[in-house]
């Protein structure tokens, strides 16, 4: 079992102690992690490489005027799955930061995550706290290590996890 996952509710800072966490390993990273920027009336989400610095694809991009929200199919079905797929074969630890239902009906995406849950790499994650069969078909594995992120542990959390991460290697 290589698989680590951090959820809970949205602002805890999962993504926050993800983070930490891979500072405090020396292990080469692949995969990506997730950040928000704001743009004028828009909030973008922006899938960041960690295999090759400087590749990224926008994933969602939020209209604050009307709340209404664009997805970019593409970018998971192409960029993402590309990162995914080169870091599996040259990486050591693969990030997923993060995981939520908005990928539930993107085939390949999803496909390609079970198949980095089946390897040997291991897998560091955030799920978000939501109800889908994707991210449901991830928390039911019995190869995967789902720890909850809370106002009350967080500050303290980050030893657990780089301990877990730790006896992965």
């Amino acid at each position: 079992m290589k698989n680590l996952f951090l959820t809970g509710r949205i602002g805890i800072g999962k993504s926050t102690v993800l983070k930490k966490a891979l500072k405090e390993l020396n292990l080469p990273l692949g995969g990506y992690i997730t950040e928000r920027i704001y743009d004028g009336y828009y909030r973008k989400y922006i899938v960041k490489s960690l295999y090759n610095p400087g590749e990224e694809y926008t994933i969602v991009r939020v209209d604050s005027r009307d709340d209404s929200k664009k997805g970019f199919k593409e970018s998971f079905e192409k960029g993402v799955v590309s990162i995914l797929d080169k870091s599996l074969k040259n990486r050591d630890l693969i990030v997923l930061d993060e995981l939520g239902c908005a990928e539930n009906d993107i085939d390949v995406f999803t496909s390609k995550i079970f198949e980095l849950l089946d390897s040997n790499k291991i897998v560091f994650g955030v799920l978000k706290d939501d109800d889908c069969k994707f991210l449901n078909d991830i928390r039911n594995r019995d190869d995967v290590i789902i720890v909850m992120i809370t106002e009350e542990n967080r500050h303290y959390i980050l030893e657990e996890i780089i301990d877990i991460l730790r006896g992965f290697v």
